[in-house]
């Protein structure tokens, strides 16, 4: 499979027609893409408008086996995968069967659960497979965990179907588990099956050590020698070339989204080349002119609020989601059919009744492109009014590992992964990965 002709910013900052524009170094595979610029001429200016409010996890996997007419009656099996004891799957089931969506609880190191899903492909047929190139029959399939966004979780972001069959390959999961990867996406807490904590705030912080649970999880699932490569790295230097490079290749890669990729590259700062084998970061609202204030230590009668395990926080607000806010993310007359754009409505409300309350947003303010030591992917739609061009530009030329790619996706907005044009996003990310498999 060959990647389309796709526009990218050249060195300048210009758009330009072509595949991708990449640079790896001199340890690194060749770049594959050409490099034919084409000038082009608007460019979206307008900020994303944002709202300003180690312990190893086990893991249940919890299939619903139910028709979705019986939804509420879907039977479920879990099992553990640590020798502790098999534990019920608490966390809430808000929309059934989905046609085979497999559902996994995962326990925080706080103790706290989170769902996180994934998807199997509908066919065996492993002709068809992205990972069928491969040059060694060691190579374990390559897997990637999904972030979602600010304000709706992972099922409508990364698993919209309007078909069981999801034959208009609208689903994320579903077409990356289609081309071999095994594809994962998690719901932070506050959205979709994963409930508000204690405290009832989503904490950027407190996101990137979830995230941390959950790729260690995946790497386990999928490497049963991943505790001997070394959580930190330190191990790594008793491995062999060829296992160094099979530690790397079974390592999951992560992608985040919108305000999900601040959390990403958060994550990949703090843990990223000891356990990450790529990022990707998918219509960022990076910018480093913006800062996020500190809130206030103490209330007006002196009690402490903020800035510490002490603080005592007000009630986390409980604001309704509505349908006007489930459809505002596509901005582009013809990009999404209205049967797609209703059905992301009807999904992202039924398990996104009530929206996550992010707090301490200043967290965000470590996000530095120089301390990721990843190779990275950054991606973003033409016409995504989210983003400034000038701070996409800065994050790809500022990123501190030399494999590096840009990719912007043509006639695109912020969520171009469920447009119509979804499938140059999926070659993209897809190519990315792959780079240096022979794909």
């Amino acid at each position: 499979m060959a990647l389309l002709p796709l526009p990218c910013c050249n060195s300048r900052g210009s758009m330009a027609a072509l595949a991708m524009i990449s640079h790896i170094g001199s340890k690194g595979a060749a770049a594959r893409f050409s490099t034919t610029f084409i000038q082009s001429s608007s460019r979206p200016s307008r900020l994303h408008d944002i709202d300003i409010q180690r312990a190893p996890c086990r893991i249940f996997p919890s299939i619903s086996t139910a028709s979705a007419a019986a939804a509420t009656t879907t039977t479920r099996r879990h099992f553990s995968l640590d020798n502790n004891t098999n534990m019920e799957d608490i966390l809430p089931n808000k929309t059934g069967d989905r046609n085979g969506l497999i559902r996994y609880q995962i326990l925080a190191d706080d103790g706290h659960p989170l769902r996180l899903y994934s998807r199997s492909p509908t066919t065996t047929d492993q002709s068809s497979s992205a990972m069928n190139n491969s040059s060694s029959s060691s190579q374990k399939k390559r897997s990637i965990l999904l972030l979602h966004g600010r304000t709706w979780s992972s099922q409508p972001v990364f698993d919209l179907r309007t078909s069981n069959n999801d034959d208009k390959q609208q689903s994320t999961l579903q077409s990356l588990a289609e081309l071999g990867f095994d594809a994962y996406a998690l719901d932070l807490r506050g959205f979709g099956e994963t409930p508000r904590d204690e405290g009832g705030y989503t904490t950027p912080n407190r996101c990137v050590e979830d995230v941390k649970c959950a790729i260690d999880w995946i790497a386990r699932r999928h490497d049963e020698n991943y505790d001997n490569y070394g959580d930190n790295g330190s191990n790594n230097e008793t491995l062999t070339a060829a296992e160094s490079s099979i530690a790397m290749s079974t390592k999951p890669a992560l992608l985040g989204w919108s305000q999900g990729a601040l959390v990403a590259q958060m994550y990949a700062q703090k843990h990223g080349p000891s356990t990450l084998s790529d990022l990707v970061l998918f219509g960022t609202i990076y910018d480093p002119r913006v800062i996020y204030p500190r809130k206030p230590l103490f209330d007006e009668s002196g009690r402490l609020i903020s800035g510490g395990k002490d603080a005592v926080k007000p009630p986390a607000p409980e604001v309704v989601n509505t349908v006007a806010a489930s459809l505002e993310d596509f901005t582009l007359p013809g990009t999404i059919c209205d049967e797609a754009a209703l059905e992301f409505s009807s999904v992202a409300l039924a398990v996104d009744t009530v929206k996550a309350a992010w707090d301490e947003l200043h967290e965000f303010n470590v996000c530095n492109p120089a301390l990721v030591h990843v190779p990275t992917l950054v991606i973003v739609g033409a016409q995504d009014p989210y983003v400034q061009w000038d701070a996409q530009r800065e994050l790809f030329e500022r990123l501190g590992h030399d494999d590096k790619s840009m990719c912007v996706l043509p006639a695109c907005d912020h969520a171009a992964h469920i447009l119509k044009a979804r499938k140059m996003f999926i070659r993209s990310v897809v190519g990315f990965l792959l780079r240096k498999d022979g794909f």
